[in-house]
């Protein structure tokens, strides 16, 4: 509602205010490049940005998509007509970042009926490209060449595109790098029957479709696409047949109104439950249970030792006199071969001549006795 109310003001205080047409055939996808000559501005850099919407809509119906391309520095609107439409308006909003400017353009896209649409469909997921990729008119017929020259080429008259969205739109995951391309998923049809050269590729890569990661690189006819600068991912190709179905691939070339799809609701009681009981007694039950073996365990240690301890303190202590006669004989041996000794004074340090004990401080022993010296008679 903000939205609406917005592209409303901005109608109001808008510049200028101008009608374009674009005409465009069913089952094919149309583009339509919005840039500042658009709108009277002259190009300079990153200084302009878009806002589309469905007129009297805040947003763009879902077969509609734009992006925008910072190679070309342009929006590109872009969809299949479906069927039972004939005509659209949209609304194109552009702002200039330097000086808030604010123009609005509205498109009218008529919607023609086709009058031969195709039949038979090849369903192709190109790795290295990007949506945006798929609007320069060279690489586009670059792809249809191979197909028109060498696999399919009864379709040279009729071959268009049908069907052209980013891998990211169909579940694929956004690379890593930014820089590195997202990939687009691409549909070409013609009224004429498939070849023996798609048939057999088809049940070349048969094999690969129920792979969730691709892991084939290379087909008998990986070159054409290699020497054009496509590199596919196999495991989705697909051929489509007159009944618009093939195996895995569930789209078919007629288009609805969102408003016309009836959607099949469910009431809230057929809605499944979940018991979180199980859920709360693991979270609750298992932590409690680990806590209380532990608890357990440790009490064992504790009261284990505790045991061995009282068991320490209760033990008798040794008698003194169980070992005193053993260790006193040696003693008493010494003592009575003292006694028996027949000089006793031996034994005692002061009866030594010698010894300075119990003699004084000053006491000296005596001086050995004179003796003359002996000389010859000659001397």
């Amino acid at each position: 509602m903000l939205k609406l109310n917005l592209i409303l003001l901005l109608k109001i205080i808008s510049f200028s205010y101008g009608l374009k047409e674009e005409n465009v055939l069913q089952t094919e996808v149309f583009q339509v490049t919005i840039n500042p000559s658009m709108f009277n501005w002259t190009y300079s850099n990153e200084q302009y940005t878009y806002e589309i919407t469905l007129a009297g809509a805040p947003d763009l119906p879902s077969w509609l998509k734009y992006v925008y391309s910072n190679k070309h520095h342009s929006v590109f609107v872009y969809g299949v007509a479906p069927i039972g439409k004939k005509s659209v308006s949209l609304d194109v909003v552009a702002l200039n970042r330097k000086t808030y400017e604010t123009r609005v353009e509205q498109i009218k896209i008529n919607i023609a009926e086709k009058l031969n649409p195709a039949l038979y469909e090849v369903y192709l997921k190109i790795n290295n490209i990007n949506v945006e990729d798929m609007f320069d008119v060279e690489r586009m017929e670059a792809l249809k060449d191979i197909f028109r020259k060498e696999l399919w080429k009864d379709s040279g008259t009729d071959l268009y595109v049908t069907y052209l969205n980013s891998a990211l739109d169909i579940g694929a995951r956004k690379p890593p790098n930014p820089t590195e391309e997202e990939g687009v998923v691409i549909r070409l049809g013609s009224q004429e029957a498939f070849s023996h050269e798609m048939i057999g590729l088809q049940e070349e890569v048969r094999p690969l479709w129920k792979m969730t990661l691709c892991p084939f690189k290379r087909t008998s006819v990986e070159r054409y696409f290699r020497t054009a600068g496509f590199a596919l991912d196999w495991c989705l190709f697909r051929l489509i047949g007159e009944n618009n179905s093939a195996i895995g691939v569930n789209e078919k070339l007629s288009y609805q109104e969102p408003n016309d799809v009836l959607i099949d609701t469910i009431s809230k009681d057929d809605i499944p439950k979940r018991d979180y009981f199980n859920d709360y007694l693991l979270a609750t039950m298992v932590p409690i249970g680990i806590n209380l073996i532990l608890v357990c365990l440790v009490s064992f240690i504790i009261c284990a030792k505790h045991d061995s301890l009282d068991e320490r303190e209760l033990t008798p202590p040794q008698e003194p006199g169980k070992y005193e006669g053993m260790s006193n004989e040696p003693l008493y041996a010494i003592n009575s071969d003292m006694s028996l000794s027949p000089e006793p004074m031996l034994f005692s340090l002061t009866n030594s001549p010698t010894s300075t004990l119990g003699h004084g401080v000053h006491c000296r022993p005596s001086p050995p006795p004179y003796v003359r010296p002996k000389f010859k008679p000659e001397l």
